[in-house]
């Protein structure tokens, strides 16, 4: 009896396929059977004219069964292009018939080499649903870290400009403060600026953390967002990416990646910006999926929380005000018990006091002094 190995969610046996040399992890199925998602969409990926439009189509029209396209019946073939009105469809399927056994190796292999980096590849049926719903959602995801996270909010994303200013970065570390109080993930596009900063004050404090990008998931982009990334990753969060595995960096690229950042999210906070700049994509998805935002004034901001308090849903928080900090807390606390999730607005500070015990030589006498301390805030609270 042949061994099975399990390739994109799919136990499959590993008989003959033609063009999959005998005894590799790349032996797929019995022939009656059809080639899973995964190796399917990165072999049709190289065919050339298809392009990612043209992928997208075909998932819109076979969802997990675009290997039926790998099989050796050309005439079929060209029905499912011609149906899907692919372009120059003729070609395509001559091309998948001429080419059919190195595409199914080249996309095995490159497959292989995804599972091997920890990279999953979901499709049809496993887009996480916030995401699934959105009326320009992605087809496919590719994920590298905990693909599961995607599927627990509450999620906030905080975004804004690739140069932001000294006022910029510092609201940006307290919105991440305040969250981390809260079981919230932060959502974020791993760009330099506002992005790289609200990544990296999340997980100064442990906050878990999304990042989208705008380019395939082999590539790194900005190079000084690497160590970034890596973090992200060993922390339990995920990086995703809805572009092929190599592709690189174009700017509608990034324009198109800000849907997924607004779409997964509760709550948009644009951190610093102009509302002519990129960050300006994402309030306006934001305002088209009806997500609340939130925009953040300080001395010095510029016009991107102007363009926030147009929006039906957007609100702006002096963030540097006592009464802006508390706002923007019961808004995150009122985020997680509106999805049933555990609050403590202190648990951030029981943190730091776990810290200090373990590093300081406490006596008693202190710990009683901040006893009486709690005690006197329970009662002036009551």
């Amino acid at each position: 009896m042949p061994d099975n190995t399990q390739l994109d969610g799919e136990t499959v046996s590993q008989e003959t396929l033609p063009g999959v040399e005998a005894g590799s992890n790349t032996e797929l199925r019995h022939p009656a059977a059809k080639m899973p998602f995964g190796p399917s969409l990165l072999a049709l990926a190289k065919v050339h004219r298809l392009g990612h439009k043209g992928l997208a189509d075909l998932v819109d029209h076979l969802g997990r069964d675009i290997g039926l396209l790998l099989e050796d019946d050309h005439a079929r073939a060209l029905t499912m292009l011609q149906a899907v009105k692919i372009p120059s469809a003729h070609r395509v399927a001559d091309a998948l018939a001429e080419d059919r056994k190195d595409l199914i190796t080249a996309g095995c292999r490159e497959f292989d080499r995804l599972t091997e980096r920890a990279v999953i590849l979901l499709g049809p049926g496993e887009i996480p649903p916030r995401l699934r719903a959105l009326p320009d959602g992605p087809r496919w995801l590719f994920v590298q870290g905990r693909a599961e996270v995607l599927d627990d909010g509450p999620y906030v994303a905080v975004v804004g400009t690739r140069e932001p200013s000294l006022l910029g970065v510092k609201a940006t570390e307290a919105v991440a403060r305040t969250m981390a109080a809260y079981p919230i993930t932060l959502v974020s596009g791993l760009a330099n600026g506002i992005d790289a900063a609200a990544h990296r004050f999340a997980l100064r404090d442990s906050v878990t953390n999304v990042a989208f990008l705008g380019h395939g998931i082999n590539v790194i982009f900005p190079s000084e967002t690497s160590e970034i990334r890596q973090r992200i990753i060993a922390s339990g969060g995920a990086v995703v990416s809805e572009y092929l595995p190599d592709d690189h960096y174009k700017k509608h690229y990034f324009v198109a990646r800000n849907r997924l950042q607004a779409g997964l999210s509760n709550i948009v906070v644009a951190a610093d910006g102009t509302a002519s700049g990129g960050t300006a994509h994402t309030v306006r998805f934001a305002a088209k999926y009806g997500r609340p935002t939130v925009g953040l004034q300080f001395e010095g901001a510029r016009n991107l929380a102007k363009l926030v308090a147009e929006q039906d849903a957007g609100e702006v928080v002096k963030i540097f005000d006592d009464s802006g900090r508390r706002h923007l807390d019961r808004l995150f606390r009122a985020l997680c018990n509106q999805v049933g999730k555990p609050t403590n607005g202190l648990k951030l500070v029981e943190h730091l006091l776990d810290r200090e015990v373990r590093l300081r030589d406490i006596p008693r006498s202190d710990l009683e002094q901040l006893i009486t301390r709690l005690t006197r805030l329970i009662e002036e609270s009551s």
